[in-house]
């Protein structure tokens, strides 16, 4: 499990990350689907054995600004990208 930034992410996931508005809306609707090419995929860093890395992996942990989402889902594409399944983690008012 890592802990990304929103900035972090954005430096993952290829030449569009996600904007300002996809954030508002995952935040009002407290879950979001995210897209990411094969051209990102093959961009992506690559472990000890070459093979590439992936941006994201199921509970990761992305903070956006005072907001927290977890990967809950990864799924392959047909054209070799993926979309990552995110839910916003409830706040813990009162800890």
């Amino acid at each position: 499990m890592r802990r990304l930034t929103r900035s972090e992410l954005a430096s993952r996931v290829g030449p569009r990350p996600p904007s300002d508005a996809f954030w508002r809306r995952a935040i009002d609707r407290g879950e979001a689907a995210l897209g990411v090419g094969a051209d990102a995929l093959a961009d992506s860093e690559r472990d000890g054995d070459g093979e590439p890395t992936e941006p994201l992996d199921t509970g990761d942990i992305v903070d956006v600004d005072d907001r927290a989402f977890v990967v809950v889902d990864a799924e392959r594409t047909d054209g070799g990208g993926r979309v990552y399944r995110i839910e916003l983690v409830a706040d813990r008012d009162g800890d």
